[in-house]
């Protein structure tokens, strides 16, 4: 099991500025190339994809970036929150004065990673973001704004979305550096330069925030019993509505700008949706979501944690060990 950061040395990384997120980068963005590996999308996963011409993939591969940053925003900005206040009012918590300070520096670092994104966002298409409007893709359906929520209602007792908390932010590290690994993609050239640095820069501060999930996931989760059990129920039944694509949610929402912008794809609109929507039961798509090449270390704890035993029934790139 992997063992975490003592809360000093954290602190003392969070106070070194090499060991910090910059951001205010200089953001040139060049909208001929690029935003993210074509992997990341969900088209990518469909027949579709190879049938659209150069012009229309790279359109959408640079809207389903902005998608991404806005997923990365919505969790900083919804979720964090919402998680970590609750936390903090913990016995466990209040007597750690250290843990304190990580867990409250944490969330300030990412109230600055949410205007890091909005400003990326902005730069990249400032049409679509006007100043004030940080959001065109992650608008909270009713599911999601009720998963929300309960995350915030049930923490002080039940933080399974914890869990959940560690893959993304551990997601989102392993797309940077893949992105810096490979900086060519496979049919649309180089990456948008700009792009890749801002994401290069997010994951000096996701770094240590593993860490700190880590020693939260311990100190407020427990280690057995039927509070783990219902911990374990409430983030497999989470997983349905974050793995199963809808009509309302953001892919489809990037299918419909799409199609604003090209409008020569209209007729094909209602086929892309589908396409979309069957990959609830793609596999390979389902493995890109949640694999442990992405996330060894969120998988490692998954794998300790005996009330997960099934996980791979709701989370196909869960491999238990």
């Amino acid at each position: 099991m992997k063992r975490w950061l003592a809360a000093e040395h954290i602190n003392r990384l969070s106070a070194n500025p090499a060991h910090c997120t910059r951001t205010t980068l200089p953001l040139d963005i060049d909208l001929r190339r690029p935003f993210v590996p074509e992997g990341y999308t969900q088209l990518y996963y469909t027949p579709i994809y190879t049938t659209l011409n150069f012009e229309q993939r790279l359109r959408y591969n640079q809207l389903f970036g902005l998608r991404i940053n806005e997923y990365i925003m919505m969790l900083e900005a919804d979720l964090v929150e919402r998680l970590l206040t609750p936390l903090l009012r913990l016995p466990q918590i209040v007597a750690d004065a250290a843990f304190v300070h990580a867990m409250t520096t944490m969330m300030e670092e990412e109230s600055k990673h949410f205007a890091a994104f909005a400003a990326l966002n902005r730069a990249c298409r400032p049409d679509l973001y006007p100043l004030g409007k940080d959001r065109l893709f992650s608008r909270l359906p009713a599911w999601t704004q009720a998963m929300f929520w309960m995350v915030g209602a049930l923490a002080g007792r039940y933080a399974f979305a914890l869990w959940y908390l560690m893959a993304m932010e551990e997601s989102s590290m392993a797309m940077a550096r893949e992105m810096i690994r490979h900086p060519e993609t496979e049919t649309l050239g180089a990456l948008d330069l700009a792009f890749v640095s801002v994401h290069r820069e997010h994951m000096k501060d996701e770094a240590r925030h593993l860490h700190i999930d880590g020693r939260m996931i311990e100190q407020c989760m427990g280690s057995a019993g039927k509070a783990k059990r219902v911990n374990a129920w409430l983030f497999q039944a989470m997983l349905r509505g974050i793995t199963r694509p809808t009509r309302s949610g953001s892919g489809v929402m990037v299918i419909h700008q799409l199609v604003r912008e090209m409008p020569e794809l209209s007729s094909r609109k209602e086929e892309m949706i589908q396409a979309i929507l069957a990959l609830e039961k793609n596999r390979a798509f389902q493995e890109s979501l949640f694999n442990r090449r992405m996330m060894p270390v969120t998988f490692q704890v998954f794998d300790h944690t005996p009330e997960l035993a099934n996980l791979g029934e709701r989370m196909w790139g869960y491999d238990r060990r």
